[in-house]
């Protein structure tokens, strides 16, 4: 049975978020404990139980779950199995994690007098079209996004108490295939991007800080997130030779399709009016990619 002790603190300082120890999540306790806010948080981990971290794997039965504490607050939901090849690999094991537990511990949260924050995917769009706007029917191409889409579907069904935010691709400083760029360009070593493929990055910093202003302002429905525009991952490469002064003859695209990998969508921008409510715009890719300099 999880830790259910609580320490005393007003009911809308509580934070709870499930996969603390994951890429936003992390960010997220942090930025919340500098604000003062009491953090509580889940860890597949063990050895980190005890004090505000509660053990929960997605993975395994959650029927026994039970929230830190009743009432106000809000739960952030960060913890899922995001790896497109895994969803198609092991479709059950990995639909048990994204949809089935996922719900069952929202549910347990909004029962609680929670608001709950569920993080999504563009995945749950085809790709076709740009700027996909909120109100457009999902059409997921792959496992992964399917998932994505009946879970927010199904969470919704919940009411006023859940926020969805779909992202487009968050990408952190010790991202590898990013990273391992700038290190091959700054040894005079070529590079390899795909000439076919897009993406409109998003920083994790700037994705922690939709999450909180979603938090901050109960903004329920759903909120999207995306850069102002798509960059091809060729120009993305291109646009780091120019930052780390390489030569740009290091640049060599290829073809996705010539390397075998499943097909990248068209375009993975989404409309973000609804970050105007937030006080945001949707940043350049740039900004994303700066981090890697």
């Amino acid at each position: 049975m999880p830790n259910t002790a609580v320490r005393p603190a007003p009911a809308s300082e509580r934070i709870f978020v499930v996969g603390a120890d994951g890429m936003l999540g992390s960010r997220l306790v942090a930025v919340f404990e500098n604000q003062g806010k009491d953090v509580w948080g889940t860890t597949r981990n063990q050895a980190k139980v005890g004090g505000q971290r509660i053990h929960l794997d997605l993975a395994d039965d959650v029927e026994h779950f039970a929230p830190p504490f009743q009432g106000c607050g809000t739960a952030i939901l960060c913890a899922a199995q995001t790896s497109i090849a895994q969803c198609q690999r092991s479709p059950h094991a990995t639909q048990r994690i994204n949809v089935e537990n996922t719900v069952a511990v929202a549910r347990s949260l909004a029962d609680a007098g929670m608001f709950v924050i569920f993080l999504s995917s563009n995945a749950v769009f085809d790709g076709v079209t740009e700027f996909a706007r909120s109100d457009d029917s999902p059409n997921p191409q792959h496992e992964y996004g399917r998932q994505k889409a009946e879970a927010e579907a199904r969470l919704l069904k919940l009411g006023d108490s859940i926020a969805v935010i779909r992202f487009s691709k968050i990408i952190a400083p010790d991202m590898a295939l990013l990273s391992g760029w700038v290190r091959n360009l700054r040894a005079g070593e070529p590079v390899h991007p795909f000439s076919d493929a897009v993406m409109a990055p998003l920083s994790a910093a700037f994705a922690t800080e939709v999450i909180c202003r979603v938090e901050t302002y109960r903004r329920a429905g759903v909120t999207q997130a995306s850069a102002s525009e798509d960059i091809s991952y060729a120009d993305v490469a291109a646009y780091l030779a120019t930052r780390v002064a390489a030569d740009m003859n290091l640049v060599k695209p290829v073809s996705s399709k010539n390397a075998g990998v499943p097909t990248f969508p068209d375009h993975t921008t989404l409309d973000t009016t609804s970050l105007r409510e937030l006080g945001l715009e949707a940043p350049l890719p740039a900004r994303a990619l700066d981090q890697f300099i």
